[in-house]
């Protein structure tokens, strides 16, 4: 587990390192906000392609040998941008990192081998916490190597920070990591017919709860990818900051996220119970962004990000619980598969109309994202009582 921990957090510093600078930089390439947003959206339209296939490849050949893949693939692209001069190649380097991201997906498969279904919510936390730290350090490294203007914006520097990190978390996996699918679920896996992309989604979505519950990550990830991409460009119109303010910003919010993901979480999710988590995380989502629109004061923003940080990963963190207590051993990896998928749906169609929206007025994009929860939450109200009749049916079949 706490190599795993270290995995993802050294992957997701590796990610985040572009964050600060990398809207910046295609704007002085000339791409308007329109533009900009949607090579953005290329990493999630890689995943959303390629999610399921790497989950159901876990599921069969084990967590360990996708998890380098898709890492080899991650490297790759970052040496692409380091040579990037134009915005195309920036766009093809982020599709080709989305393509190769399947380690998100099976870390959490991962995590579900490793734990029992009461511990699950707290594994994970942990793996949230290392989302959080690595927002953290990858952002701060970002934000001083990206330049300190949105003028002098540079990914050159960072690219290759990104780059070493995703090597240094590769040695980790190849040192340090046992494989955690038994040989015995593999082979049983491997001895039924492959299901291709559309078959896996549809078994999934095929049961009732699992759909509305991958309906709700759906509205969670489309409301991320409408506030994340345009949110350099509301801080520098409204407040003049560049990369290294932005770079200050995650390092607050990633801190605070690993704050309640390492120490509140499993607390939050006995105390609560993990569907309650998801009410509250939907909640604080909501407040978050109409704190963004309507505050006064720059560190309202700050704030405002604080709850939608926190929010979007405890309901990640409690949504994963839920699905992976419906999922057998040798469906993780796929279950896992289309739970990434559908986020990076969301993250895909979110930036084709964030530019759009924020073009049209800077607070409409989190407007309509805080609408789509206000949906969502009303949604999950009206579902506990399905899912406590089920989970009651989990008990009783386990």
């Amino acid at each position: 587990m706490k190599v795993l921990f270290y995995i993802i957090l050294l992957d997701i510093a590796g990610f985040g390192i572009l964050l600060p600078s990398v809207m910046f930089v295609l704007q002085n390439m000339g791409a308007g906000p329109g533009y900009a947003t949607l090579i953005v959206a290329m990493y999630s339209i890689g995943q959303f392609i390629a999610g399921p296939l790497w989950g159901q490849l876990s599921d069969r050949i084990g967590r360990k040998p996708v998890l380098l893949i898709s890492m080899s693939g991650a490297f790759f692209a970052y040496l692409l941008m380091i040579v990037a001069k134009t915005p195309e190649m920036i766009l093809v380097s982020r599709l080709l990192a989305g393509v190769m991201a399947g380690n998100i997906a099976t870390a959490y498969a991962a995590v579900a081998d490793l734990t029992p279904p009461s511990g699950r919510a707290k594994g994970m936390g942990v793996l949230g916490a290392a989302f959080g730290l690595g927002f953290v350090i990858g952002p701060a490294i970002g934000g001083f190597l990206g330049g300190g203007t949105p003028e002098t914006a540079t990914i050159y520097y960072p690219s290759i920070a990104s780059a070493v990190m995703v090597v240094l978390a590769m040695l980790a996996t190849i040192f340090f990591f046992k494989e955690s699918l038994s040989q015995e679920h593999r082979d049983e896996l491997n001895s039924q017919a492959r299901l291709s992309r559309m078959e896996a989604l549809r078994k999934v979505v095929l049961h009732p709860v699992m759909t509305r519950f991958c309906i709700f990550i759906f509205m969670v990830s489309l409301t991320a990818a409408l506030m994340e991409p345009v949110m350099p460009l509301l801080v520098g119109n409204r407040y003049g900051w560049g990369p290294l303010n932005m770079g200050y910003i995650f390092i607050i919010v990633g801190l605070v996220i690993a704050a309640v993901q390492g120490g509140l979480v499993g607390w939050l999710a006995k105390m609560l119970g993990e569907k309650n988590m998801v009410k509250m995380a939907l909640s604080l989502l909501i407040i978050g962004l109409l704190l963004i629109i309507y505050t006064p004061v720059s560190y309202g923003v700050v704030l405002g990000l604080c709850c939608t940080g926190v929010g979007t990963t405890l309901f990640t963190t409690g949504m994963s619980a839920l699905i992976s207590h419906r999922a057998a051993p040798t469906e993780r990896g796929l279950v896992m598969g289309v739970v990434q998928s559908m986020q990076s749906f969301g993250r895909s169609v979110g930036p084709l109309f964030a530019g759009s929206l924020f073009a049209y007025w800077e607070g409409l994009p989190y407007l309509a994202g805080a609408i789509l929860m206000m949906i969502a939450l009303g949604g999950m109200i009206m579902l506990t009582r399905v899912v406590i009749i089920e989970d009651a049916t989990i008990r009783a079949d386990g």
